[in-house]
């Protein structure tokens, strides 16, 4: 008898779904389909903090060739793979698994290298990897790109100049210090089962994929191979629910500094990645690639004067503490390098 699926958001339709297509270029976008598509990313991201980006432009073979590389790259001796060790001052380079921490109760099992520079020195050498720089800056420069039209389809949604959030993030994947935006290749291995014998609790779940967190930019997109355990408090929610797998879509949800931006008004999405359950899930590792959109250094937090459509009341504002909206100095640097301190072992 084949297993049971769960129920996941997806499958129960309650994860908006937004058509990109005929929206443009980044530089030479269609303003009556941005409009639109700012309105309806506007409500996804207020009432869910999420959405499912469908006709986006981006090829799946793109994404199959950097998990493919990401594979071979996770495959190479560890004496290897130490030269790419993230560097703590640009983010860039591999995240061995620990490295990083959300939920210091468990082990979380993730491999991942951090992209936020293009330049071909910083990758994986053509002998270890052929193709891993071949394949990861078109798709960086294809995640930019689709940064670029949501960040303007937001200026119009929120009322403010169509050049308001783009003048924030202009130094996007330039290379040049000065914006910390991060395309994160993820690898999550299979779980083994847990040891067994007669000492063993089948219910106590030792592992975790990623710990629960907020993202800390303005949004991030996220592609993946399968659903893998991703989970998500939904705006105004304390119940977590399993988001599921549209193939050849891409979310978007929502982070800290587009929360504080908009006093709240789009909450930050609190998310995880556990270990599926069912012996074939387990089994089975997740690809994902991260695209983490982050404003420039110099974005400063004040909240925008926003002239959004009326919506239910957003819940009060507690921000993370670095976020504190009475600091008015507080810029995007400030913020991003104390929460990687947080984060990184």
């Amino acid at each position: 008898m084949a297993a049971k699926q769960e129920e996941t958001l997806l499958s129960r339709c309650e994860i908006p779904i937004i058509d990109l297509a005929h929206i443009g270029t980044d530089v030479c976008p269609m303003k009556s389909v941005v409009r639109r598509i700012g309105q309806q990313l506007f409500t996804a991201l207020s009432t869910k903090g999420l959405a499912v980006l469908v006709n986006h432009g981006i090829a799946d073979e793109k994404l199959k060739s950097v998990y493919g590389d990401l594979d071979n790259f996770c495959a190479l001796p560890e004496g290897c793979q130490a030269q790419y060790l993230r560097n703590p001052v640009s983010n860039h380079g591999y995240v061995r698994p620990g490295m990083d921490q959300f939920d210091n109760t468990k082990t979380e099992l993730r491999h991942s290298f951090n992209i936020t520079t293009l330049n071909a020195a910083s990758m994986p050498a053509q002998e270890e990897v052929p193709e891993f720089t071949k394949h990861a800056v078109p798709l960086a420069q294809d995640l930019t790109k689709l940064s670029r039209v949501l960040l303007q389809a937001l200026a119009y949604a929120l009322g403010v100049p169509p050049g308001t959030f783009l003048d924030c993030h202009s130094g996007m994947m330039q290379g040049d210090g000065r914006n910390p935006s991060i395309m994160r290749l993820l690898y999550y291995p299979p779980v083994p089962p847990e040891d067994e014998g007669p000492c063993c609790q089948s219910d106590v779940v030792h592992y975790t994929r990623c710990g629960a967190h907020a993202d800390y930019g303005t949004f991030t997109l996220i592609a993946q191979d399968s659903e893998g355990g991703l989970e998500v408090k939904l705006n105004g929610s304390e119940k977590w629910q399993a988001v599921g797998h549209l193939p050849g879509a891409i979310l978007v949800q929502t982070g800290e500094f587009l929360a504080a931006w908009t006093a709240n008004l789009l909450p930050a999405l609190v998310h995880r990645v556990v270990v599926p359950a069912g012996s074939y899930a387990r089994a089975r590792s997740r690809h994902c690639v991260a695209f983490f959109c982050h404003p420039d250094n110099d974005a400063v937090l004040p909240a925008l004067p926003i002239r959004a459509a009326p919506v239910p009341a957003p819940p009060a504002f507690t921000p993370h503490p670095h976020l504190t909206l009475h600091h008015r100095l507080l810029n995007a640097a400030h913020h991003i390098q104390k929460r990687f301190k947080e984060t990184y072992a």
